[in-house]
């Protein structure tokens, strides 16, 4: 079999992951707040001459490989875990790796809202709207743009972290569907290709700065590991009071066989 829950271990392996993603995360923040790294990058997709970006948003194929025919296979892929997960009892080949699918399911959408709803909350623009690329807005750090002080909007929309890759990302949560080594690391490079051919496609467009991306993936995995946490407890917690439930309706029958004999 390829599929398998997570192992019991999980959890403390799962909480040592938040620990470290969000050491990594500081480390990421402050390495391109300190430096130009993202203008940098960015300068070498744009073509300031021509005032356009490596890739024109307005290609259409591009757009459908990259942007809506991604989002469109996770959104159906997200169904399909939903659906498989209330049919499951009538599809018993699939029963042993309930857990695994709950988690990979929550993290699909947990993912990608917990990015958007960030990206709400600070105002980091986007590389096509900044002064530096032909744009009007200021260019403000990451840190900077998160302080109170800062100016609100910098840009009309807001683009850190990167959204659409985080849908991507968010297949990291399959390597909680593999036991095998091999295959949880297979798992790994196909969401980390999904998540950066994504990122990828909206960076060389000008949406985002490689900060962003890379921001994006942090957090994705951040949050799967949360969701593993709480889906390991939660669930741990419901079978335990099913099982002492289910024992308690048995003596009461015994008892009550007992009295009427």
């Amino acid at each position: 079999m390829f599929l398998a829950e997570p192992d019991v271990k999980t959890p403390m392996t799962s909480a040592k992951h938040v620990v470290l993603t969000l050491g990594a995360l500081a480390a990421c923040l402050l390495c391109f707040e300190l430096t130009p790294a993202d203008v940098w990058l960015q300068e070498a997709l744009y073509d300031e001459s021509a005032r356009s970006w490596l890739w024109s948003g307005a290609d259409e194929l591009a757009r459908f490989v990259f942007y809506d025919g991604p989002k469109g296979l996770l959104i159906l892929f997200a169904v399909c875990l939903a659906l498989a997960l209330v049919f499951i009892r009538r599809l018993p080949a699939l029963a042993p790796y309930r857990s695994g699918m709950r988690i990979v399911l929550l993290s699909l959408l947990l993912v990608p809202a917990g990015v958007a709803g960030l990206k709400q909350t600070n105002s980091v623009g986007c590389p096509r709207d900044l002064a530096l690329f032909g744009g009007e807005a200021a260019h403000a750090g990451l840190l900077a743009a998160f302080l109170p002080d800062s100016p609100q909007p910098l840009t009309q929309r807001p683009c850190f972290p990167a959204a659409h890759a985080s849908g991507g990302f968010a297949l990291l949560s399959l390597f909680f569907l593999f036991k095998e080594r091999r295959n949880r690391v297979r798992a790994l490079y196909l969401a980390l290709a999904a998540g950066w051919a994504m990122g990828g496609y909206k960076m060389m467009i000008g949406d985002h700065f490689l900060s962003h991306t890379i921001v994006s993936m942090l957090l994705a995995w951040l949050i799967i590991n949360v969701v593993v946490i709480a889906e390991q407890k939660i669930f741990s917690f419901a079978s335990s009071s099913f099982a002492s439930a289910r024992r308690t309706r048995r003596l009461m029958r015994s008892m009550s066989a007992s009295a009427k004999s």
